[in-house]
């Protein structure tokens, strides 16, 4: 049996959405780098290290799985 793999993007915490959603507004071209990342990738451990800094700088933690909801 094969499990679907859920997104980055549908495990980001709702208060990080909302972050993320304000900061669209500065950085358009660095949120949607990092949604479309978030939208490919299913572990933590996949991400690029450079989405890894982007969210740092957007969501202000070095850690990036606090971010996301276990499975």
């Amino acid at each position: 049996m094969k499990y679907k793999n859920i997104s980055l993007i549908d495990r980001l915490k709702p208060h990080y959405k909302q972050i993320l959603e304000k900061q669209n507004l500065k950085f358009p071209e660095i949120v949607g780098q990092i949604s479309q990342d978030l939208e490919n990738v299913s572990f933590v451990t996949d991400l690029k290290y450079k989405t890894v800094l982007e969210l740092s700088f957007i969501l202000g933690s070095k850690n990036p799985f606090i971010y996301f909801k276990d499975k």
